[in-house]
This record gives structure tokens, C-alpha cells and sequence, in this order.
């Protein structure tokens, strides 16, 4: 059951569900629905992913571990072993943040990448340079 608690029949609905299942004694699962990241986000990481690599000398699939391995919060342990987390798998919030750490780390190693204003007022010249890179990527 998907349900909006910022709506009054939603909430009534969830209310009266909850007090049913507490009654029971029933076993449920609850989890927060979060918005997922959007496609103009995607595309706009992996303009990063590739501007950045250009300037290293990284493929875009090189470039996107190497900065997920630097960033702490893409990084995570299970059974004593290190793993990064899946872009696809961040909402909004997690990948515009992520995003931000791409552009400050780049930034302090001397390599400026667009804000997604300054892509989408620019971005044929931007998608004409990355095209004259392709082979690299």
C-alpha cells in the first residue's frame, strides 16, 4: 500500500491500517518512498564523469570508480569487505550531493567542471568536446 501522509485521506487511511495491524500483532514492512534521481541528473553525472576523465586520462568507467573510491560516503564495508555504492541506486538528494563533491574534488585538482546551468547554456560546445575525446572514453 503506497500512501502520501501529506494528504488527510492518505494519513486517515494509514492511521486506521496501523491500528488494524497493531491489534493483530502483525509482522509489516514500513519503508519512506524517496524520489528517485532524475534522467537530467544522470545524464549531467556522466558529463562529469567523462569531462573528468578527459582531463586525467581516464574512460568515463574509469573515471566514475576512481571518484566513487575517493569519496567517503560512496564507499561502504560488508563482511569486511570494501564496496561502492551503485549511482543508480541514490535519490535525488544523495546523487545531487555526490555530484557536488565531484565538482569540489576537481576543482582542488586544478579541474573546473560545469555547473548543470552552465552545461545546458553550453552544452553543444561541451557534447562537440567530449565527441572529439570519444575514442579515449
Amino acid at each position: 500500500m503506497k500512501l502520501d501522509l501529506s494528504n488527510s485521506f492518505d494519513l486517515k487511511r494509514f492511521k486506521q491500517r496501523s491500528e488494524t495491524l497493531i491489534g493483530k500483532q502483525s509482522r509489516i514492512e514500513l519503508k519512506e518512498v524517496r524520489e528517485a534521481r532524475t534522467i537530467k541528473q544522470n545524464k549531467y553525472i556522466h558529463v562529469l564523469f567523462k569531462l573528468f576523465g578527459i582531463n586525467f586520462g581516464y574512460t568515463e568507467a574509469e573515471a566514475k570508480t576512481f571518484l566513487k573510491r575517493e569519496c567517503s560516503f560512496m564507499r561502504y564495508e560488508k563482511n569486511g569487505q570494501a564496496f561502492l555504492k551503485h549511482t543508480s541506486k541514490l535519490d535525488t538528494k544523495e546523487l545531487t550531493e555526490f555530484i557536488e563533491w565531484i565538482r569540489n574534488y576537481s576543482s582542488l585538482n586544478d579541474c573546473y567542471l560545469p555547473t548543470a546551468d552552465e552545461y545546458k547554456e553550453n552544452r553543444f560546445n561541451i557534447d562537440k568536446d567530449i565527441d572529439s575525446h570519444k575514442q579515449y572514453l
